[in-house]
């Protein structure tokens, strides 16, 4: 076996000193396979271990009082998914040093229609305003969330048996009075079209089971956001400017304020996309927001027997916006 050389290894250590401490590190894919994030690998393994309800800090599964009633009512909203129809606005702005830019306005008819092929079994279904053309062909519209009457399903079996919950304490709103119900899933995130793969709290109306505002961000976003910030403040700089640029993140909220024989309906998504550029702090690179109005019904249903929303919680703790160490609470080491 051959000795290093003294002065080549010198050399070496030499030129390691003055990279940048990123250009040092080992391929992350040969851990990570297809590319997957530190982050997500670390809370992807620990979702496969057993649940452990004793550790989690509150999260688990959603209680027994309130399962019956969601079930019911993200089954009668299921049957209302191809009963109506409204008009979509999207209004993007993209900022820059905190000063909106100019709003790019786009209008559609829309409606949803059953699609097996997408998450949801539901698509929307947008066309021009006005258009009359049984042959009208939808228009193309990239969206970073799923349709946001899809979050109703968040309380299918089939859903929330891969979630973890937390109820909180009821509380006013306005006009309403509702509890909070905080989850977190597992699942990977890819394109942000599906339901699982946002984690956030909804707001849940007495007596109705109605979603009044649902606050989430795509799965693992505060983990990576940590790893990834810690990256770039600590990356190498020249002439000020960092080698690592800042994490992106998302923040998702949609209102539903428009009442239909005791249903509530979206009227407003807001969609922030920002920079993470020191703990604490964020600068706005965009906003879109989606409103949803003139809303028209058609067809029939059965009466719904849909019991009332009554759950009174054991502890007065709130649900919990999910935070960097909820994976951990929820999915660490047993």
């Amino acid at each position: 076996m051959r000795l290093i050389r003294p002065w080549l290894l010198a050399g070496l250590v030499v030129c390691c000193a003055g990279l940048p401490s990123h250009l040092l590190l080992a391929d992350p894919k040969a851990d990570h396979p297809a590319g997957r994030s530190t982050a997500e690998s670390d809370a992807l393994s620990r979702a496969e271990r057993p649940y452990n309800p004793g550790r989690a800090n509150g999260w688990g599964e959603l209680p027994t009082e309130i399962v019956g009633v969601m079930r019911a009512k993200s089954g009668a909203y299921a049957q209302r998914a191809l009963g109506f129809s409204c008009l979509e606005t999207i209004r993007q702005s993209m900022y820059s040093n905190g000063v909106a830019g100019k709003e790019r306005v786009l209008q559609y008819d829309y409606l949803l229609v059953e699609d097996a092929g997408v998450p949801g079994g539901f698509a929307g279904f947008r066309t021009k305003p006005g258009a009359r053309d049984k042959k009208a062909k939808a228009a193309k519209v990239d969206l970073p969330y799923p349709e946001p009457f899809l979050f109703n399903q968040l309380f299918t079996d089939a859903l929330r048996s891969t979630l973890h919950f937390k109820v909180g304490q009821w509380h006013t709103t306005p006009w309403r009075l509702a509890i909070p119900v905080a989850w977190i899933s597992a699942s990977p995130v890819h394109n942000k079209d599906r339901v699982s793969e946002w984690s956030g709290s909804v707001e849940v109306e007495f007596e109705t089971g109605n979603l009044i505002r649902v606050v989430a961000h795509p799965n693992f976003q505060e983990d990576r956001l940590d790893k990834e910030l810690q990256r770039y403040l600590s990356a190498f700089r020249f002439m000020g400017f960092s080698t690592q640029p800042p994490p992106i993140g998302l923040e998702l909220t949609i209102d539903f304020d428009f009442e239909h024989e005791g249903f509530l309906y979206p009227t407003r998504v807001e969609v922030h996309t920002f920079r993470q550029i020191h703990r604490g702090v964020r600068a706005t690179v965009s906003k879109l927001v989606a409103s949803y109005s003139n809303y028209r019904f058609f067809g029939t249903h059965a009466r719904d027997e849909i019991p009332p929303f009554l759950y009174q919680p054991p502890t007065s703790t709130p649900a919990e916006k999910p935070d960097k160490s909820l994976f951990d609470d929820v999915f660490g080491d047993l």
